[in-house]
Order: structure tokens, then sequence, then C-alpha cells
């Protein structure tokens, strides 16, 4: 099967660009990759080897639906009304294996793995979480916009704050 390396770079600059605006705080960039009609998932698993495929009947970890609702999560990281969120931890994003897996519904369907190291200079601790992102991309004029973000995180021990910025 032939690879668009035109195509997997430009879904590739889009998922690194995300996770640059994500490390450097950049708020109003970050909320400006996605789409209007955009979800953010992150599913809880059921067992050791079953995740749950149903937002509405099963448990989520993160579950935001529509634009507004990821600007609802901004608002609250950047109001300090959330005492978890006062000093927040300095992040990194590892994005790798960025693989195009076809396209739907005028969609570029995209799959990558991450880490994200997370340090929080009060506790003088290092956290990190680990997982599969699943994308739908859709084409804009310049880039791509996300419609839909599904996080598979494996090492679902929670051992703080979990948020938008943590995977």
């Amino acid at each position: 099967m032939a690879i668009d390396i035109q195509l997997l770079a430009q879904v590739a600059d889009c998922l690194l660009e995300e996770a640059a605006c994500l490390d450097q705080r950049r708020w109003d960039d970050w909320l400006a990759l996605y789409e209007d009609d955009c979800v953010f998932w992150l599913p809880a698993w059921d067992d050791d080897d079953v995740l749950n495929e149903d937002p509405d009947t099963q448990l989520s970890l993160i579950y935001l639906e529509g634009k507004p609702r990821l600007e609802e999560r901004i608002w609250r990281i950047r109001s300090g009304l959330s005492s978890s969120l006062l000093r927040m931890p300095r992040v990194t994003h590892l994005v790798t294996n960025v693989r195009l897996a076809g396209a739907r519904d005028g969609c570029q369907l995209v799959s990558a793995n991450f880490q994200t190291d997370a340090f929080k200079h009060d506790e003088k601790r290092v956290d990190f979480f680990f997982g599969t992102y699943r994308y739908a991309l859709r084409r804009r004029a310049e880039g791509f916009g996300i419609v839909h973000k599904k996080v598979v995180i494996n090492n679902d021990i929670i051992p703080r704050q979990l948020d938008v910025f943590s995977v």
C-alpha cells in the first residue's frame, strides 16, 4: 500500500502542534485546532482488556462534546477556581507512530502513540500517562481541524488530576 508522504507530514504537523500548544499552555491556539462539532473522549477501561465503547451508557474519564465544552475546561484551568489547578504541572507530550488509518465522512482517520510526562513542582514528583490517540481530522484551508479525538490511556491508575493537558 502506497503512503501519501505529504498527507502524513501534514497530519503529523497537526498532532505535533496540538502537543506543543498543551506543553506551552497556548490554550487559545489549542482550542483553535478543534472544530465546533468536536468530541474529546477518554474512555475508561471496563476490565483489563475491555475498553468502554459507549460514552452515553459507560464510564468515561473525560467526555467533552462540542467546542463550548472544551472552552469551559480551558476557562476552568485559567480561572484559578479549581484548587487542583492552582499550580499547573509542567508537561511534555511525546507523539510518535503517526499512521494514516483511512478516510470517512470527509475526515482523515489517524492513529498515534503518546506519552505525557508531568512534573508537579510543589510535590517534587513526576507522573506520566501513555497510550494511543485516534483522531478524525477535517481538512481546512490550511492544515486540519480536529473533529474527534479518542484517547486510549493504558496506565489508567490516576495519580492526581487528569485533564485535557495530561494526555
